[in-house]
């Protein structure tokens, strides 16, 4: 019983802190090799923070960024 619950928490443990990290995106100069980061946006319902995102990520591919 014990097992099955320590396992429990581990997974709940690594989904939690996977959602937490998903809400990032990294960008990549191809010329200059710079690198830029879009996220999290902490405080925000989700759409909120997905429309930020998306504009982080529109204003740095307008300058030659990549996902």
């Amino acid at each position: 019983m014990i097992t099955i619950s320590v396992r429990l928490v581990m997974m709940l443990g690594l989904a939690l802190l996977t959602s937490c990290t998903s809400d990032t995106v990294r960008l990549r100069h191809p010329q200059t090799g710079k690198t830029a980061q879009c996220g999290p946006n902490r405080g925000m319902s989700s759409e909120t923070a997905a429309g930020e995102r998306e504009r982080c990520i529109e204003h740095y591919q307008l300058q030659g960024y990549e996902r």
